[in-house]
């Protein structure tokens, strides 16, 4: 079984594959700028982080394909290639028995789709951070290029699709919802006779085009506030039993809602109440991880503070959407082969000063609005 990699720009397999339709082209990248980091031996320092973004982006668009076959979300296989997109990597690929290559000689149910279908999901695509860095501004690649066409496009997705993502395509993208096709991955393999593939709008590891942010500022601009004065922690107090250890987190949370944060878990909201809230913003503080990408609801100017950093999407977001990053990583470390945790493990004295230095820089750039 031949690979073959659609982010890289190359075709290494010529059947049934278009050439790339470009809808944004490549660019240089936003940023980086400088960031704020209260570190283990520096203490706090303003200054370029050393994980940097790729310089220049590739364009964002997508394939045609004729006779694309899905054996899971990521899982596409067009003759004899399995093909992998950026966040689709190999090992996701190499996943899959080598009897479920060909549709003819699976064992698992077969479904095959005649009428146009888009191919947008992948790994981990039902978490909600990677819906929205990775996948939702895939569907808006194909809405911005085919337009009016695109209303009557398939969605293919697994039935196991959780709710929230079927209201987040029909709100962001007018999708309409007798227009998703659903498949068990376990139990089927489908045969798309006309498959739409889009681009992913990043390059390597999350250095991101500037069609995500168009297509998010669409998104808010509804919701736009003529001042952004809320202070928002992103709470993951209801997420005890995760691999993210943070001690004083209760403690924490107190002290910001003593300085006027409101406690936030955006699982228990609904899009539109989440976009209308971090558009507010004025600053975003929180744990490193997935709901801090809410923050590609806010706009230029927002400080966005993390507790620990354990990979570049929110350095990137920042980037993008012209955000003052804020990171605290003193105290904070990695997994380790005997313990399988990332843990926040500061000081009082320098959960502090972290909420000083966000604020500060919030007033600075009210001062300066």
């Amino acid at each position: 079984m031949k690979f073959f990699d659609l982010s890289s720009g190359k075709k290494t397999v010529t059947c049934g594959i278009s050439e790339f339709r470009e809808v944004r082209p490549g660019e240089r990248v936003q940023g980086p700028f400088k960031v704020w980091e209260l570190t283990d031996s520096r203490g706090w320092v303003h200054d370029y982080h050393w994980k940097k973004p790729s310089s220049l982006l590739k364009p964002v668009g997508f394939y045609e394909i004729d006779d694309l076959i899905v054996t899971q979300p990521g899982g596409t296989i067009v003759s004899t290639h399995f093909g992998f997109n950026c966040a689709t990597g190999l090992d996701t690929q190499r996943s899959i028995p080598e009897h479920q290559s060909y549709f003819s000689g699976s064992p698992k149910n077969k479904i095959i789709i005649e009428a146009d279908v888009i191919a947008g999901d992948g790994v981990a695509f039902n978490v909600w951070g990677h819906w929205l860095v990775d996948y939702l501004p895939r569907y808006g690649v194909i809405k911005s290029a085919l337009e009016e066409r695109f209303s009557d496009l398939k969605i293919l997705l697994p039935s196991y699709t959780p709710e929230w993502i079927y209201h987040t395509l029909i709100v962001t993208c007018d999708v309409k919802r007798e227009n998703i096709i659903t498949y068990n991955p376990d139990t089927d393999i489908v045969l798309c006779k006309k498959a739409i593939l889009p681009s992913y709008c990043y390059t390597r590891e999350f250095s991101f085009h500037s069609f995500v942010r168009e297509f998010y500022n669409g998104i808010t601009r509804p919701f736009t506030p003529t001042e952004k004065t809320r202070k928002i922690l992103v709470s993951r107090g209801d997420f005890l039993h995760s691999n993210r250890q943070f001690v004083q987190r209760a403690a924490f949370e107190a002290s910001a809602v003593q300085r006027g944060y409101e406690i936030i878990r955006p699982e228990e909201l609904s899009l539109e109440e989440q976009v209308k809230v971090f558009s507010e913003a004025a600053i975003i503080i929180g744990e490193h991880g997935s709901g801090m990408h809410n923050a590609l609801f806010a706009g230029k100017g927002t400080v966005v503070g993390c507790l620990g950093f354990w990979n570049a999407v929110q350095l990137h977001i920042g980037y993008l959407m012209e955000h003052h990053n804020v990171y605290l990583t003193k105290g904070c470390q990695w997994p380790t082969p005997d313990r399988n945790e990332f843990w926040i493990d500061c000081s009082d004295a320098d959960l502090m000063s972290f909420l000083d230095k966000t604020e500060a820089i919030a007033s600075e750039e009210a001062a300066s609005a």
